[in-house]
C-alpha cells in the first residue's frame, strides 16, 4: 500500500475551523466520508496539525494503491460530498486541490536513495 501525502501551511486563525471539519467528517459526515474513501480507494487516512513558533502545517496521510489516481479522482469528482469537501478546503487554505494535480510544474530538486 502507498502512501499520499499533502503539506499544507495553515493560514492565520483557521486552526479551530479545521479541528470543526474534522469532527463534522467523523460525525454528521462520517457515512459519506468512509463511502467516498471506497470509491477511491482509501483504506487510511491520518491528519496531524503541527504547532510552529511562526504558524502551523497541516500533514495528511492517505494510504491508498494509486496515490496519483486518488489526488485526481478526489480534485476532480462531481460527486456531492468531494464537492463539499474541496470547497471547504478552497476556504480554509485559499487555494484550490486541482492545482496540485500531476502536469502542473514540479522542480525536483534532491533525490537520494542509500539502496545501490
Amino acid at each position: 500500500m502507498a502512501q499520499l501525502q499533502i503539506v499544507c501551511t495553515l493560514r492565520p486563525g483557521t486552526q479551530e475551523r479545521w479541528r470543526r471539519l474534522a469532527q463534522e467528517v467523523a460525525g454528521s459526515r462520517r457515512e459519506q466520508f468512509e463511502a467516498s474513501c471506497q470509491q477511491v480507494g482509501i483504506t487510511q487516512v491520518r491528519i496531524w496539525m503541527v504547532q510552529l513558533q511562526r504558524g502551523e502545517l497541516l500533514l495528511m496521510t492517505l494510504h491508498t494503491q494509486e496515490p496519483q489516481q486518488t489526488l485526481a479522482e478526489l480534485a476532480t469528482s462531481a460527486r456531492p460530498f468531494e464537492r463539499w469537501l474541496r470547497e471547504q478546503f478552497q476556504l480554509l487554505l485559499g487555494w484550490n486541490l486541482q492545482e496540485v494535480l500531476p502536469g502542473q510544474h514540479h522542480d525536483l530538486i534532491f533525490t537520494w536513495s542509500g539502496e545501490e
